[in-house]
């Protein structure tokens, strides 16, 4: 340890031999550097389900072409509460980097002081003894000297976890975007259902209409009444699920857009959208797209650095402090001359026994290091598999969707081939009741498939991790600026 009581000292011959040890020790340590991990998982060329290797689409919603949707997720990322969340930590991780910043700067300090001594006696028993009045003040400087890089590593760090940061709120911003997608195409299905399975109740009511005026005419048994009866009850009853879904997802598309959640009640959806061609892109692209990849990435770098900065807690630290200042000193009221004062102090200090602390405060560091490897190499692997498994999705569901419409096709045929033949009494009730059971659960399911189509394709671009680039462009001037948040005003109004 190395105290100098004033700015000549500092040049003493034993200050001097410490300074150079000091300045010895950081020339030493300027190599002297702990191992930065990296990833080891290599990326195969391409996805399994496709060869094409072409970039997928930034905006990939605008493939949809319906300018509803586009108007909601411009809303969403825009007003989500969750997205203002988000860039609030962001706010707070660039204070933590100032705070690094402010480490490796001298800090001034003011200081101030008056001081009256009476010598605590009586007035009487005061007699004789003198009063002491001083006024002081000063300036002070206190400065670590990072002499081994522990104070840069530190802000190294710190702005890998601004990075981490940033790429959190794009994560979050993806997620409201692929949120308002999935909720408006179930709204859509939701709808087309509900008008698919409204359109064959009453169709089957009408058969129970039938079928009951034929039995007041002795064509019919009571029997065929409760069978018809019975089918039309079962159409009727899958109406109110349908109802509660397209209420839900009316709702959910009002909150993410940060709004009260009958906001959206009005809110009328495409009859029908086409599903766009997906194209994959390679899969190193992910480690540049998808933002919890970026976020991983970020929390190593700042995991390597924080494992630098433990290391060298091991290694000298030099302070230096000084005092400038002026003192006013007052005795029974006669002002003596003021006196300017100064001092300069320097302060080498090394951790020699502990009790472990240092050597704890590696192992931490090293073990957070090795975690945020791990998380890094899993994050890498699961996005892997998110991608291939939405790719074996949408070409399954695709297939799916197209046999299904082939189906309900023939289904509509054969019932209405199976009305006519019951209107001239060719058949009996059965095969129409059946027939009409086929026609609604093959419609159904066709239905179904459309939308889950729409929702798998939903899934891949989430899973690449593209879109959250479109809402960092440049910043717009002040005209147009001005108009956006117009046309903003009057498409909440619409809605």
């Amino acid at each position: 340890m190395l105290t100098i009581a004033s700015m000549k000292q500092l040049y003493s011959p034993p200050a001097k031999c410490l300074v150079a040890l000091a300045i010895s020790a950081s020339l030493a340590l300027s190599g002297c550097t702990t191992t930065q991990l990296q990833s080891r998982v290599e990326l195969p060329p391409q996805f399994t389900t496709i060869s094409d290797t072409t970039e997928a689409e930034l905006a990939w919603w605008e493939r949809y072409a319906d300018p509803v949707l586009t108007q909601l997720i411009t809303r969403a990322v825009n007003e989500n509460r969750d997205i203002k969340i988000a860039e609030e930590r962001v706010r707070a991780a660039r204070a933590g980097v100032a705070i690094s910043n402010a480490a490796m700067l001298p800090s001034l300090s003011a200081t101030a002081s008056a001081d009256t001594n009476s010598n605590g006696y009586s007035a009487q028993a005061r007699q004789g003894a003198p009063e002491v009045t001083s006024f002081s003040g000063g300036l002070g400087v206190a400065w670590e000297l990072d002499l081994t890089g522990r104070l840069r590593a530190g802000k190294a760090a710190a702005a890998a976890d601004v990075r981490a940061s940033e790429a959190h709120v794009r994560g979050v911003r993806l997620l409201v975007v692929a949120e308002v997608a999935s909720n408006y195409f179930t709204l859509m299905g939701a709808i087309r259902q509900l008008d698919t399975v409204t359109a064959i109740a009453q169709t089957q009511q009408q058969t129970l209409q039938q079928v009951t005026a034929r039995q007041q005419a002795g064509l019919a048994s009571p029997f065929d009444v409760e069978r018809a009866r019975t089918e039309a009850s079962r159409a009727e009853a899958a109406i109110p699920p349908l109802q509660t879904l397209v209420a839900v997802s009316r709702h959910r598309i009002a909150v993410l857009m940060g709004d009260l959640p009958t906001a959206a009640a009005a809110l009328s959806p495409a009859t029908a959208i086409q599903v766009p061609e997906v194209i994959a892109g390679q899969p190193a692209a992910l480690l540049e797209r998808r933002p919890d990849l970026l976020a991983q990435r970020a929390q190593l770098d700042a995991a390597n650095w924080r494992r630098q900065q433990a290391k060298l807690e091991w290694f000298p630290k030099l302070f230096v402090n000084a005092l400038f200042g002026r003192q006013n000193l007052e005795i029974n009221g006669m002002d003596l001359s003021s006196a300017r004062f100064g001092n300069v102090a320097g302060l080498l200090s090394m951790p020699v026994f502990d009790w472990g602390r240092t050597a704890a405060i590696n192992d931490m560091a090293q073990s957070a290091q090795s975690e945020a490897l791990l998380r890094y190499e899993d994050a890498i692997v699961r996005a892997l598999e998110d991608v291939e498994n939405a790719l074996v999705s949408l070409r399954d569901e695709r297939h799916r969707s197209q046999v299904l419409d082939t189906a309900a096709l023939s289904a509509q045929a054969a019932l209405q081939h199976a009305e006519s033949l019951y209107h001239r009494g060719q058949i009996d009730l059965l095969p129409l009741l059946d027939a009409q059971r086929a026609r609604l659960g093959v419609q159904i399911s066709a239905n179904d498939s459309q939308t889950q189509l729409l929702l798998s394709s939903v899934q891949l671009f989430k899973s690449l991790g593209g879109g959250w680039q479109a809402f960092e462009a440049a910043p717009a001037s002040t005209k147009d600026t001005v108009v956006t948040q117009h046309q903003t005003s009057i498409n909440k109004e619409s809605l």
